[in-house]
This record gives C-alpha cells, sequence and structure tokens, in this order.
C-alpha cells in the first residue's frame, strides 16, 4: 500500500536522499584527490631528477657531441 505524503514529507524525503548522495561523492572525490597528491611522496619520485651520467658512460657511439672545441 502506498503512502500520501504531503508534498513538504516528499521534498523532506528527496533531500535527504540528495544530501546523502552528495556527501558520499565528496568523500570518494576527496578520497581520490588525496591518493593522487600523496601517492607519489611515498616513492620520493615527485619531480625527475637530473640524469647523472659516469664518465665511463662517455665514450663510444652513444657519447654526447662536444658542443665546443676541446681546450688547448
Amino acid at each position: 500500500m502506498t503512502n500520501d505524503l504531503s508534498r513538504n514529507q516528499e521534498r523532506r524525503g528527496t533531500a535527504r536522499i540528495a544530501s546523502w548522495a552528495v556527501v558520499v561523492i565528496a568523500l570518494v572525490f576527496l578520497g581520490l584527490l588525496a591518493f593522487f597528491i600523496f601517492a607519489p611522496l611515498s616513492n620520493a619520485s615527485r619531480q625527475a631528477t637530473p640524469l647523472k651520467v659516469a664518465p665511463e658512460q662517455n665514450q663510444g657511439g652513444n657519447a654526447p657531441a662536444p658542443t665546443s672545441p676541446p681546450a688547448g
């Protein structure tokens, strides 16, 4: 059997359901935001570090081309 509710009671019920939906969506959004902001910090690789090249890597076919003539 259906309940005959007044318009005011229907609005209150709808507002209650909508408010819970907004709360759940806000919590999911904040959780995802926190995950994507703070997750990279645990790896300590948030910013790219410059690549350090050892002297022995500067020999052979993959060596970078000299940008200025050698001193001498």
